[in-house]
């Protein structure tokens, strides 16, 4: 028997290769952000950002959780050919995601006022309370973007996003340069160089789905009249939204809170966790694709009732995850001594040390880290997220975080044992949720053979 199933496979490349360029595109956001601060303004600038990023990412997570709930719900409806019912998930959804871009807007900026209250290094606050305060008003076309996102995800069509992710991309890097070289702004511009690239990243999606045949009556026929909105489609939207967006801010949340208690050592082992952060959010973005294409594919599957080529579709995809970040991973080992210089100042001797250090480490979780995003998108497609969510929160939040404080300030290995921690928790949830999504297909197998019989 073949390792990988062909069809399945090429599926799986063609829904995922876009949206892995997508995330590639998001992720260079912040990626060039990272290296242009770094290398113009140095390692507080860098460490500055970090915990900006930090800060804004474990709150708005939580809007980008409550948007994973539209793709399985569009995949379902679309195997069945309802249109009625994907325009109405459109809706719900763009309401329900523009509510709470406002109330995370709101949280943050309630947070920026106790920042100095939190024994980070006093000399990169004023620069974070900065950077945070601008990024923050991005929120809303962020939210926007991410609606319209999900629904062209969920109709297959992935290569839009991605279209428009890199346009805003070459934005981003050209206006973080000519705001920091040029007009002196410091963080504040890569800030608003964030704000300008998510703005315009919203205005050219909605050009490239109104354009395309696939998309075009969803976006035509879109609308917010009261009369076509109904409880139980918000009902549904937040029982699936809830869950997905508690188990990405435990995850957030977690790497935020390692980004604290390095931030409690010093500002070089804080700068040194964001190089390794970086490097590894960039793979882990990228297996996001594998995440989606799975959400997908087993939403169809389970519109058709499929559950036996459900299970196949899932663990052929867990199985591409590990070859991808297995490769991954040995690129870090491979670089380690090289990648961490393009984010930081030569001069930056013992954070570029530290760094290459972490990334062993990193490459070592690499299969981890894949295995688990894949199998949230598998479970994600068969609609099962409240035990998920638990799951992570275990794996992150209570044996984690509690590892890393003590390995970072008890046995005083500072950074290093922040991520030891981090790779531990990442291998245990890989682990449960495999055995999770492994149980539910095997389940609805054996109920549909019982009816059938």
């Amino acid at each position: 028997m073949k390792f990988l199933n062909k069809q399945f496979t090429q599926e799986t490349l063609k829904l995922a290769l876009p949206v892995m360029l997508t995330q590639v595109g998001q992720v260079s956001v912040n990626l060039f952000d990272n290296i242009i601060v770094g290398k113009l303004l140095g390692a507080k600038a860098l460490a500055a950002v970090s915990l900006g990023n930090a800060m804004f990412f474990s709150i708005f997570i939580f809007g980008l959780g409550f948007s994973l709930a539209i793709p399985p719900l569009v995949s379902e409806a679309h195997s069945q050919h309802d249109h009625n019912r994907i325009n109405s998930i459109f809706r719900h959804g763009f309401v329900v995601n523009i509510i709470l871009a406002f109330v995370l807007m709101l949280l943050i900026f309630g947070i920026i006022p106790l920042m100095p209250y939190l024994n980070q290094p006093k000399e990169i606050l004023p620069d974070t309370i900065t950077f945070l305060s601008i990024v923050t008003l991005s929120i809303i076309p962020f939210m926007i973007f991410q609606t319209m996102r999900e629904v062209s995800e969920g109709l297959s069509f992935t290569i839009g996003v991605t279209k428009a992710t890199i346009f805003a991309n070459i934005i981003n890097v050209i206006l973080n340069y000519v705001f920091i070289e040029h007009f002196k702004m410091g963080v504040a511009g890569s800030a608003w160089a964030t704000f300008i690239a998510r703005v315009a990243m919203m205005v050219f999606l909605y050009y490239v789905l109104i354009k395309e045949e696939k998309t075009r009556r969803y976006i035509k026929d879109f609308s917010l009249k009261i009369k076509d909105f109904t409880k139980e489609m918000f009902e549904k939207l937040i029982r699936l939204g809830f869950p997905t967006a508690l188990q990405l801010f435990f995850e957030v949340t977690a790497f935020a809170g390692a980004a604290f208690i390095c931030g409690l050592i010093s500002a070089k082992d804080i700068a040194a966790h964001q190089i390794a952060l970086s490097m590894a959010s960039f793979t882990f973005n990228l297996c996001v694709g594998f995440s989606v294409a799975s959400t997908v594919m087993i939403g169809r599957k389970l519109g058709e009732k499929d559950f036996v080529n459900l299970e196949k579709v899932g663990f052929n995809n867990l199985k591409i995850a590990f070859i991808f970040m297995l490769m991954c991973g040995l690129v870090f080992i491979i670089g380690k001594d090289v990648l961490p210089t393009f984010f930081t100042k030569k001069e930056d001797i013992e954070v570029i040390k530290l760094a290459s250090k972490l990334m062993i480490i990193a490459a070592l979780f690499q299969l981890s880290d894949g295995i688990q995003v894949t199998a949230l998108g598998c479970l994600r497609g068969i609609q099962d997220v409240k035990i998920p969510s638990i799951l992570t929160f275990i794996a992150y939040w209570v044996i984690t975080i509690p590892l890393g404080y003590y390995l970072c300030f008890v046995i005083k290995m500072g950074a290093f044992g922040m991520w030891i921690a981090l790779g531990i928790g990442l291998t245990i949830s890989a682990i449960l949720l495999v055995l999770r999504f492994k149980e539910l297909s095997d389940r609805k197998i054996k109920q549909n053979l019982i009816k059938k019989s």
